[in-house]
């Protein structure tokens, strides 16, 4: 008697198993999310050509040819000077405006940043245009002296540049 109790007991735990493994896999392929590796990159190297910024926001260019290097190579792309891949930009927005005040003070602001990425292949003549937007237009607060406000606007713009580094590469791995 008890012997049937064990093979019952085995048999439903082999359909559980078997009914979590299923679960699992069509919740994991079914839901259009997919692991991305460094071999489902379009390409491997990228390099980091001339950065135009056409905006009144001094040293951009420079700040964002560094978080664009730093953002490639977390994303597994070898940042390579003789690449064939190149990357150019122009930056062609950067706003900082106010959007709340108290005693006619601002004390929060939105930081958006708008360029136009041109991805070249230098072998076949190549070029692909992408247009990003902050994905997250960045916030901050700060009712204090300039001296902090400026230093949250640094901390913001930083921010902001990596996002946007991040959205381009999102949309070189799956769109390009």
């Amino acid at each position: 008697m008890q012997k049937e109790k064990l093979k019952i007991s085995i048999k439903d735990l082999k359909l559980f198993f078997n009914f979590t493994l299923l679960f699992f896999v069509f919740t994991f392929y079914g839901c259009g999310y997919t692991i991305q590796t460094r071999a489902n990159l379009p390409f491997d190297a990228i390099s980091i050509g001339k950065i135009e910024n056409k905006t009144l926001e001094p040293k951009l260019q420079d700040r964002f040819s560094r978080a664009l290097a730093e953002t490639f190579s977390e994303y597994g792309f070898h940042v390579d000077p003789s690449s064939r891949h190149l990357l150019e930009c122009e930056i062609t927005k950067f706003e900082l405006m106010p959007v709340a005040e108290r005693n006619m003070t601002a004390i929060q602001y939105i930081l958006d940043i708008k360029a136009k990425f041109t991805v070249r292949d230098l072998k076949s003549g190549t070029s692909v245009v992408i247009l990003v937007e902050t994905p997250f237009i960045t916030y901050f607060t700060s009712a204090d002296r300039v001296e902090a406000i400026l230093a949250q606007k640094e901390l913001s713009t930083d921010s902001a540049l990596r996002n946007l580094a991040q959205e381009l590469i999102r949309r070189i791995i799956y769109e390009y």
